[in-house]
C-alpha cells in the first residue's frame, strides 16, 4: 500500500477527504492528516508519504512554502494542490516545484479519483523500476563479490572507488570469512540452508555480506570492529546455524581499510582451508590461530618410522585380549606417528586402510565362525571421513563394537589369564614377549608374570615353548621340512629351534621326525 498525507486548516474538509474516494482501491492508506504547513513538514519526516494533498491558502505556513519545504528535505512524493482561488499565478508558482495536479474547490469527487487513478499507476510503475534497479544492483554487488573469493577480478575492479559504488560507503575495517561445511549428506539443500540462516543474523546486525563462492559460505565484514565476544557470537551462531548434522570449518582473514590487501590474503586462507582434514571441527580459525593449528614439529630421530604391520598387530592384540582402554591408547600413539611424519590427508588414510585390512584379515583367521562383512566396511568408511578427529573416532567405535561382538571383557585376574592363554594359543607363531602383553592387558609385567605361573604352574616362556613344540610335533608328522617348522611355530632360528625341541622332547626334530616315520599311528601317539 502507498501512503497518503492529506494537509488543509479546515477540519471538514480533512475529514470529508479521507471518506470522499476508497483510497484503499487506488492502494492508499491516509498516514496522517495536518492543519497547516509546519505540522506538515514534521509529520512527513515521521511518515514519508507518497502523495501529499495540500491547501494552498493555510495560517501560519501556506501550501506553497510547504511544498517547498518538502522539497528541500529531499521529498520525491507527488503532490496534489487544493485551492479555492482559480488565480493561475498559484498554479504558475507551483510548477517550479514539481506538482502532480492542481484541483479547485469544491472538489469534484471523479476528478479527484482521475487524479489519484493516475499517480497510482506512477507509483506502482516507479516501484516496479526501482526493484528492478535495486535487484540489478545487488545481483552486480553478488557477482563481484563472488569473483572477490574467486579471484578472477583485475586489479582496476578492486579499489576504492569501486566499493564505494557498490556498497555507498567508504572501504574500512574489512574482514572476510570463509566457511567451509560438511555433512554426510552433502546436500546443497542443507548448505543454502546453514548459508540463509547465518546471512539473516549478519544482515540483522548490519555486520556485511554473505554469499556462496566456490565451496565456501562468505561473510565479507566491514565497518565492524572485531571483539573477542564478536567472535564467539559469530561462532554461536554457525553451530545454531549448523545444527547436529552439519560441521564447519571457518577462517577468518586479518583486518583490512584497502580491498586490494584483503583480496591478496585469499590465496593463503585457501591454502590453510584445503588441509581442512587436521583441523579441529566447528571452531573459527585466525590465521595466527590456523599456523599453530596445522604447525607439524618435525620426526625425533629417536621416534621410529611408521610400521603398518607393526602397528596392525598391537590394535590386534588389543582386540583380541577386548582391552578398550588400551586399544584407544594405541590408536591415538600410531594417528600421532603418522600426523608427525607430515603426511598428506590421502597418505594418512591410506595408511590407516592398509592397516586395518591386515587387523579385519588377521581377526577373520582368528574367528572363521564370526562374520565381518559389516565391519570391514571400516576400512571403506575411513575415506568419507571429513577430518582426522572425527575419522578416529569413526574408527575406534567401529572398532569397539567388534570387541563387543567377540564378548571380550577383561575383568577379574582369573578371567585375565584364561584371555592369556587363548591369545598365546591364538598368536604362538608370533613373537610374543610377556612385556608386550603386559601392555595390551594394562598390568605390571612382573605382576603378570606371576599370576601367570601361579594359574598353569608354568612361566610365560616356558607355557609358550611347550606349545611352540606341540604345533612342531603336527608340523613334522605332516611331513613338513624342519626349517619351515620352525619358521611356522616363531622360531625364527633353526639351530635355536633344535636346542628348545631336545630340551622338552630329549631328541632333536629331525630324530624325532626319522622316528616317528617308522612308527605307527598308535605307537606315536604314546610317544
Amino acid at each position: 500500500m502507498f501512503k497518503v498525507m492529506i494537509v488543509d486548516d479546515e477540519p471538514m474538509i480533512r475529514q470529508g477527504l479521507q471518506s470522499l474516494i476508497e483510497w484503499d482501491h487506488y492502494q492508499f492508506d491516509v498516514c496522517a492528516t495536518a492543519s497547516n504547513g509546519l505540522e506538515a513538514l514534521e509529520l512527513y519526516k515521521q511518515h514519508q508519504p507518497d502523495l501529499v494533498l495540500i491547501d494552498i491558502r493555510m495560517p501560519i505556513m501556506d501550501g506553497l512554502k510547504t511544498i517547498q519545504g518538502l522539497r528541500s528535505l529531499g521529498a520525491e512524493c507527488k503532490i496534489l494542490i487544493l485551492s479555492g482561488y482559480g488565480e493561475f499565478q498559484y498554479a504558475q508558482q507551483a510548477i517550479k516545484y514539481r506538482i502532480d495536479g492542481y484541483i479547485l474547490k469544491p472538489i469534484d469527487e471523479e476528478e479527484l479519483s482521475e487524479f489519484v487513478a493516475k499517480i497510482s499507476k506512477d507509483l506502482q510503475s516507479r516501484q516496479r523500476e526501482q526493484s528492478l534497479s535495486s535487484q540489478s544492483a545487488e545481483l552486480i554487488k553478488e557477482e563481484w563479490l563472488k569473483s572477490f573469493v574467486a579471484q578472477e577480478l583485475q586489479a582496476d575492479e578492486i579499489n576504492a572507488e569501486q566499493w564505494q559504488q557498490l556498497f555507498s560507503s567508504e572501504p574500512k575495517q574489512l574482514r572476510l570469512l570463509l566457511v567451509e561445511t560438511y555433512s554426510r549428506d552433502h546436500s546443497l539443500t542443507i548448505r543454502k540452508e546453514v548459508m540463509q540462516a547465518i546471512a539473516k543474523f549478519v544482515k540483522q546486525h548490519s555486520w556485511g555480506e554473505v554469499f556462496f563462492s566456490e565451496a565456501y559460505i562468505a561473510v565479507l565484514l566491514h565497518d565492524l570492529e572485531m571483539s573477542q565476544f564478536k567472535r564467539e557470537r559469530l561462532e554461536e551462531i554457525f553451530v545454531q546455524c549448523c545444527g547436529s548434522n552439519v560441521y564447519y570449518v571457518a577462517l577468518m582473514s586479518h583486518e583490512f581499510e584497502a580491498p586490494q590487501d584483503l583480496y591478496s590474503q585469499i590465496p593463503m586462507m585457501k591454502q590453510y582451508l584445503h588441509q581442512r582434514f587436521f583441523l579441529q571441527e566447528n571452531k573459527l580459525y585466525t590465521i595466527d590461530g590456523i599456523k599453530d593449528a596445522l604447525h607439524r614439529p618435525e620426526l625425533s630421530k629417536d621416534l621410529p618410522a611408521f610400521e603398518v604391520e607393526h602397528a596392525a598387530k598391537r590394535i590386534l592384540y588389543s582386540i583380541d585380549v577386548g582391552n578398550k582402554q588400551q586399544l584407544a591408547g594405541v590408536v591415538e600413539e600410531v594417528d600421532g606417528q603418522l600426523l608427525a611424519g607430515g603426511l598428506t590427508e590421502q597418505q594418512v588414510k591410506s595408511n590407516w586402510a592398509q592397516l586395518l585390512t591386515i587387523v579385519m584379515n588377521r581377526l577373520s583367521s582368528l574367528y572363521p565362525k564370526e562374520q565381518f562383512e559389516k565391519e570391514l566396511k571400516i576400512v571403506t568408511g575411513l575415506y568419507l571421513a571429513f577430518n582426522n578427529h572425527r575419522m578416529l573416532e569413526q574408527l575406534l567405535e567401529k572398532l569397539h563394537c567388534i570387541i563387543d561382538s567377540l564378548g571380550l571383557k577383561d575383568t577379574s585376574n582369573t578371567m585375565v589369564i584364561k584371555q592369556m592363554i587363548d591369545f598365546i594359543d591364538r598368536h604362538y607363531m608370533e613373537p610374543l614377549r610377556l612385556e608386550s602383553l603386559a601392555e595390551v592387558f594394562n598390568y605390571n609385567s612382573g605382576y603378570l608374570g606371576k599370576l601367570f605361573k601361579n594359574h598353569t604352574g608354568d612361566s610365560f616362556n616356558t607355557y609358550l615353548d611347550r606349545i611352540r613344540i606341540e604345533q612342531a610335533i603336527i608340523g613334522l608328522q605332516e611331513g613338513k621340512k624342519v626349517h619351515q617348522v620352525a619358521e611356522m611355530v616363531g622360531y625364527a632360528n633353526v639351530d635355536y629351534f633344535h636346542s628348545k625341541f631336545k630340551k622338552y622332547k630329549g631328541v632333536s626334530p629331525s630324530a624325532f621326525k626319522a622316528s616317528a616315520s617308522l612308527k605307527g599311528p598308535e605307537q606315536e601317539n604314546n610317544v
